[in-house]
């Protein structure tokens, strides 16, 4: 591989052991392919159409798998992330939290910065708000350091109207942002809500800001790459087209926990309904908290966010128990009191109404994918 993703290789690694394989990834590692190689198949992510990878890909007389999609000289089977729904994904967060100005930070110029824009830039247009680039190909980055790239990107945001959402390809490139934002003195997510992709733990929970991000499901992806290089191998047909992992949802932290609205008492409300959803919260909770009547505030909700007050509180509490399930094993009862509902029937009830599939089949659906029964021998790869 031309990157190392470690989400990718625990998939691959499940599906090795589930097959009986012998794995050699000392490439990932070294980058430089070894000269006496004899497996029965490859896994590459091809990042590059010039490189030591490309020959040595070029040579093989066994399958390959690609990871990637940027090097059209190799017609080689693929398995890829679905950009174009990352991004849209990350739009479609955004835009539930109210905003009207959003932006996309690009830096690489590849295809998978290009398409996850695309699906941003045309679900935020579709939705009637306006859509402003951050282009940081014309900065000459080589001969630019960091904190000078972080100081342009900070620049480039104030020139934009705020309240902003942001979203770039990567969470590297969203925290970029965030940085940016420190540089400028602009608050995230009050002024600037951020989001980014790939939900890396290290990345999104030990930044500065803890960082929202689509969970794109790398290590589907990686599982799914060494299904389709086992079928290869077995002799089974190459599919026609690239193979799409769907995206995973946006996993929701501190740098979009925001709905940005101009009404000061739409604002307040809103903001007690974010500290205490997880509660045993009312709608007339909300109304005797609010500062203005009942009749303006239920007028408020539905003007700047196009839904009524009970519809706000379920949408906290489901994007929680979404949270729980991704990233705990906690029982469904368990997941359905630290978001706020009842219990687990509650939870199961209006999750399958507005996800439209129940939570314990939400939580499969998400988890890599796994293969029950038996293997052939083992095979080396």
């Amino acid at each position: 591989m031309d990157w190392l993703d470690y989400e990718l290789n625990l998939g691959i690694a499940q599906y090795a052991r589930e097959a009986g394989w012998i794995v050699n990834d000392l490439i990932v590692h070294t980058g430089t392919p070894p000269a006496h190689w004899t497996g029965d198949g490859v896994i590459a992510m091809l990042n590059h159409p010039i490189g030591k990878l490309i020959p040595f890909i070029r040579a093989l007389t066994c399958p390959v798998v690609d990871l990637a999609n940027e090097v059209d000289e190799l017609n080689v089977p693929r398995v890829l992330s679905d950009d174009y729904s990352i991004g849209a994904t990350g739009a479609q967060h955004l835009l539930a939290c109210g905003l009207s100005n959003f932006a996309f930070f690009t830096c690489w110029d590849t295809r998978v910065e290009l398409d996850r824009m695309r699906g941003f830039r045309e679900t935020v247009e579709r939705a009637g708000r306006t859509f402003h680039l951050i282009n940081g190909l014309t900065m000459n980055r080589p001969s630019v350091d960091h904190e000078d790239f972080v100081a342009w990107i900070g620049a480039k945001l104030l020139e934009l109207p705020r309240p902003l959402g942001v979203m770039a390809q990567h969470d590297r490139e969203s925290m970029m942002v965030v940085s940016g934002c420190e540089w400028a003195r602009v608050a995230v997510p009050e002024d600037i809500a951020v989001v980014g992709s790939n939900n890396d733990p290290l990345l999104c929970e030990l930044g500065p800001v803890p960082l929202s991000s689509v969970d794109v499901r790398r290590r589907d992806q990686g599982y799914q790459a060494a299904q389709l290089l086992d079928s290869l191998i077995k002799g089974r047909k190459p599919p026609t087209k690239p193979l799409r992992v769907p995206s995973g949802p946006v996993i929701v932290r501190q740098s979009s926990e925001v709905l940005a609205v101009p009404d000061p008492d739409l604002s307040k409300a809103l903001q007690y309904i974010a500290d205490h959803y997880r509660e045993p919260l009312r709608v007339e909770d909300v109304v005797d908290h609010a500062e203005t009547s009942r009749r303006k505030l239920y007028q408020l909700f539905e003007r700047h966010l196009g839904r009524p007050i009970h519809s706000e509180i379920l949408r906290r509490r489901l994007d929680h128990a979404r949270r729980l399930l991704l990233t705990t094993s906690d029982k469904l009862y368990s997941v359905a009191r630290a978001s706020g509902f009842l219990d687990d029937q509650h939870l199961a009830r209006a999750f399958t109404r507005e996800v439209g599939v129940s939570p314990s089949r939400y939580r499969q659906q998400q988890a890599p994918t796994e293969r029950v029964g038996k293997r052939d021998s083992a095979k080396r790869d």
